[in-house]
């Protein structure tokens, strides 16, 4: 089939197909979307929206069409870079978009569309679903705290991820260091729980090293959180820690509500249990 054959949902879908390949070439079969998908398409003005719904039944395809959006349903009247995330999440809201599902922005240049960065985007949100991108979450603190910080773990576990916390995440006999290094480089953040007991020494002074060296290579994908609790203040907060999130919670329901605003990446859709 010649390229100029091709519909727009395929030419998308074969783009987003190289991206998978190239970091998840042995996953591909049974990639969201790739392995299967029926698509609704839908148009914004100068934009072109395309709804892909996972089936997982590659020789089945639906095509349907949405028709003119209006702006009650998008939610703008104009959809444009500083918006368009905000528009998506309106969008998977209304038409019932889950993990392994997709939307995909096309704008109108001269006679043909521009899909920018979306394939990205559906790559990082598949990634999610596919179980592929770290949901662990680094949780540094003084001993003394321990208790507090297990409750908060047990709370974030309940959630869907997986906090890292040293008694738990270490075996016997591993090298302390070594393991909190591998700790950061599993995570997606990293919550400072800064009470009195908190003090920048030791251990926790190359903790605030690690996290600051994984958010320069991360970038957006890595949060740092510092939650400042109980009667501590600015004072017991590590220098290098004052340019990154930081809250201060009066109860531990807050702290928790901070802690999810603030990661890169958030609790899933909601189901009934099965």
């Amino acid at each position: 089939m010649s390229e100029e054959k091709k519909s727009v949902q395929d030419q998308c879908i074969e783009l987003y197909r190289e991206k998978v390949e190239h970091k998840h070439k042995e996953m591909i079969e049974a990639w969201p979307i790739l392995s299967g998908c029926n698509t609704n398409i839908g148009t914004y003005k100068e934009w072109l929206i395309l709804i892909l719904i996972h089936t997982g039944i590659s020789h089945v395809k639906m095509n349907g069409g949405c028709g003119e959006l209006t702006s009650t349903i998008v939610g703008a009247e104009e959809i444009n870079s500083n918006n368009k995330e905000s528009v998506r999440r309106r969008l998977e809201k209304n038409f019932r978009v889950g993990p392994r599902d997709g939307i995909i922005f096309l704008e109108k240049n001269g006679s043909s569309y521009q899909i920018y960065d979306d394939a990205d985007i559906l790559l990082r949100k598949h990634e999610y679903a596919m179980g592929v991108v770290p949901m662990r979450i680094f949780l540094s603190h003084k001993g003394a705290d321990k208790p507090l910080v297990r409750d908060y773990k047990s709370t974030l576990e309940t959630l869907g991820f997986s906090p890292w916390l040293d008694e738990d995440a270490m075996s016997a006999g591993a090298e302390l260091e070594r393991s909190i290094i591998k700790g950061f480089e599993e995570s997606c953040a990293a919550i400072f729980f800064i009470t009195p007991n908190y003090k920048d020494e030791k251990y926790l002074a190359s903790e605030v090293d690690y996290a600051i060296q994984e958010k320069r290579k991360k970038g957006d994908k890595f949060s740092i959180i510092t939650l400042v609790l109980r009667s501590a203040d600015s004072s017991n907060v590590p220098p290098l820690l004052h340019r990154y999130v930081w809250k201060q919670p009066s109860t531990d329901l807050e702290g928790i509500r901070e802690i999810l605003k603030s990661l890169p990446i958030q609790v899933g859709d909601t189901y009934w249990k099965e």
